[in-house]
């Protein structure tokens, strides 16, 4: 491998290694949330505070139309426009925030018999302020990703995951639990994010008045690219959707628990797909197709052997996590673990596509991925519940997984042993994995405490 190899492999390494870190941090703030709201509402509760959730989560992506996957690229690209880059996903965000929480919240208001009868005005309510905070926060979150600020990613992520668990918990024993309050505690955390993302990217880089022209560039680009993320986030956040609508609250309760466990596995592959975007983005073309290789080999490694894990200890933790009515979620778990390799397939090498400014090819996997799943949904969850729906995902994640990778492989040739065959360097994930544990400093009259500048210091 050339120098080069080894020092993109070392970039990737790191930053999917924080990235990991930081979703294993705060996903632990956020599963003690999720345990906490799912022993005080039980399952129908939590499959109502569910939907409001993913629905939110699904609206923002929506209403983004790729300008944050464009934003990305630009930023990588273009250094001396993010300070007009990071006023326009501001401003952009904002508008298609309100305008998506005025349309669904309308949507649902005038026909009540479509939505769950868990949800009531107080709901609704929680719903729209959910879409709008979801909005800016992965607006935020996408600019931060644009200067490989991954650092800063990781402190915001783990500090408010943990900062909704105290919420839920605070918020049980002084007033009690409802799925109203439990939303509007996931909604103002998302707030809480927006405005610290935003506040430390223009202290970074500052601030200068939007450019439409460059608005429109980002428009023309990311549209070609929305598709294909779109579909992404549609393939893993609809079905619970459609459970909810075909099946029951319950039902979305049992299955909502199965996918927050599962995705777990999915932190690192999304952390090295995420800290690959922007490398390959700023490498020479004959850099690329080495440096995404080289990333998923690595991932695979890690992420197989989870997988062995997560079978033999998964059907006897749910249940003991969670309580005895959750028992049914350790069927929809197992069923749910032969997707993670096409997860990893899919997030690597979309992503790859979309930095090698292909972002027509981008789309391919995740489209493929999203009607395979619709499909399966719609024949399998009337019958087997969350059980189908499992299924179902898997099916969808290995088939756009496999679309994924040979879209990549008619834009970047590379030989198809180069996929599986180890090379040097392959564990470099493993290795920032374990240099990345936090570790105890001392503290000297000479070093002084940690300081958080520290943080800071990843912009490029």
């Amino acid at each position: 491998m050339t120098s080069g190899g080894t020092a993109s492999g070392a970039t990737v390494a790191t930053g999917s290694a924080r990235l990991f870190w930081a979703q294993v941090l705060g996903n632990a703030g956020l599963f003690v949330g999720l345990l906490l709201i799912a022993r005080a509402l039980g399952p129908s509760g939590r499959g109502t505070v569910a939907f409001i959730t993913v629905t939110s989560i699904l609206v923002a992506r929506i209403a983004r139309l790729g300008v944050g996957e464009a934003t990305v690229v630009f930023a990588a690209k273009r250094p001396r426009a993010r300070p007009i880059l990071l006023t326009n996903i501001l401003l952009f965000a904002a508008t298609a925030g309100s305008v998506g929480a005025a349309l669904v919240c309308g949507a649902l208001s005038l026909a009540p018999s479509i939505r769950p009868p868990g949800l009531g005005g107080a709901e609704l309510a929680a719903l729209g302020l959910s879409v709008l905070a979801a909005t800016l926060a992965d607006a935020g979150y996408k600019f931060v990703l644009a200067c490989s600020r991954f650092r800063l990613h990781a402190l915001v992520t783990t500090t408010t995951s943990w900062m909704y668990a105290v919420v839920i918990a605070t918020v049980w024993a002084t007033f009690g639990l409802t799925a109203a309050r439990a939303a509007l505690a996931w909604a103002a955390v998302h707030a809480v994010r927006a405005l610290v993302l935003f506040s430390a990217s223009a202290l970074g880089v500052g601030m200068r008045p939007p450019g439409l022209s460059l608005l429109l560039d980002s428009l023309r680009f990311g549209l070609r690219a929305w598709m294909g993320t779109l579909a992404d986030d549609l393939n893993f956040r609809i079905d619970q959707i459609i459970v909810a609508l075909i099946a029951s609250e319950a039902a979305l309760g049992i299955y909502a628990v199965a996918v927050n466990a599962y995705e777990v596995l999915l932190y690192l592959p999304g952390g090295a797909a995420t800290a690959l975007l922007p490398l390959i983005a700023g490498s020479p073309h004959a850099m690329r197709a080495e440096r995404a290789l080289h990333a998923f080999r690595s991932v695979a490694l890690v992420t197989a052997a989870s997988v062995v894990v997560a079978a033999l200890v998964g059907p006897v933790l749910l249940p003991i996590a969670f309580g005895s009515s959750f028992e049914d979620s350790v069927g929809p778990f197992l069923l749910l673990l032969p997707g993670v390799l096409g997860a990893l397939l899919l997030a690597i090498f979309t992503n790859a596509l979309i930095a090698s400014s292909a972002p027509a090819l981008s789309s391919l996997g995740p489209v493929a991925s999203l009607l395979v799943g619709l499909a399966l949904d719609f024949a399998l969850i009337p019958t087997f519940g969350a059980s189908g729906a499992a299924a179902a995902a898997s099916a969808a994640f290995l088939a756009g997984g496999a679309t994924a990778l040979f879209a990549y492989r008619t834009r970047e040739r590379f030989r198809w042993r180069e996929l599986v065959l180890p090379r040097r360097g392959d564990l470099d994930i493993l290795r920032a994995l374990v240099a990345a544990l936090p570790r105890r400093r001392p503290v000297s009259a000479a070093t002084g405490p940690p300081n958080p500048a520290e943080f800071e210091d990843d912009l490029v």
